[in-house]
């Protein structure tokens, strides 16, 4: 997976600029993303909001991730668009402490923990994991899509009476079909 070409100047911040807590808001236009499913064309404008709020051993960044990704239906194989809004949280933690959590219990309690020795850093793998996240495992156009006959191809969606007027065989299960005929 290479999401290289999405990192952006606007998305490295600058940590010792942030005072106690600071709120972004922008847009990307971002237009492919890649997964390890493949690459995914992003059809809207990535909406992008999180506040960055400082603490005695960091910085919590909090915020959300809106769009829209172009898919393809796993049982009709059309594309279709889906709405994807995310969710972004990180802890980002000064190496100093590194020690500390990692032979604490802390680390364990602590989901997305970062720990950073230069103070600035880089969302954009942030906003990308929140995008992976809410796209679904099997994409589908609709809940009650009904895909595709598994003989001829058709779809089933535009075509709901369709049928076959023999059972299909597939010649590779012939012989057992006749081994089973053969019992009764």
């Amino acid at each position: 997976m290479s999401n290289d070409k999405l990192r952006d100047t606007k998305l490295i911040y600058d940590l010792d600029k942030i005072e106690e807590k600071e709120s972004f808001a922008f847009k990307l236009e971002w237009q492919e993303i890649d997964t390890p499913e493949g690459i995914f064309n992003i059809v809207s404008p990535v909406d992008i909001e999180f506040e960055i709020e400082k603490n005695s051993e960091g910085f919590i960044l909090r915020g959300k991730v809106e769009t829209i990704v172009e898919l393809v239906c796993s049982r009709c194989l059309k594309k279709y668009n889906e709405k994807i809004k995310g969710e972004i949280e990180a802890y980002y933690i000064n190496k100093r402490f590194f020690d500390l959590y990692t032979k604490s219990e802390k680390l364990e309690s602590l989901d997305n923990i970062i720990f950073f020795s230069e103070n600035k850093v880089d969302i954009t793998d942030r906003i990308i994991e929140s995008i992976l996240m809410e796209i679904p495992d099997k994409p589908l156009c609709k809940k009650d899509c009904k895909g595709l006959c598994p003989i001829c191809g058709i779809d089933l969606n535009e075509n709901p009476d369709h049928k076959h007027e023999e059972e299909y065989i597939d010649p590779r299960f012939e012989k057992l079909l006749d081994i089973f005929n053969d019992e009764k």
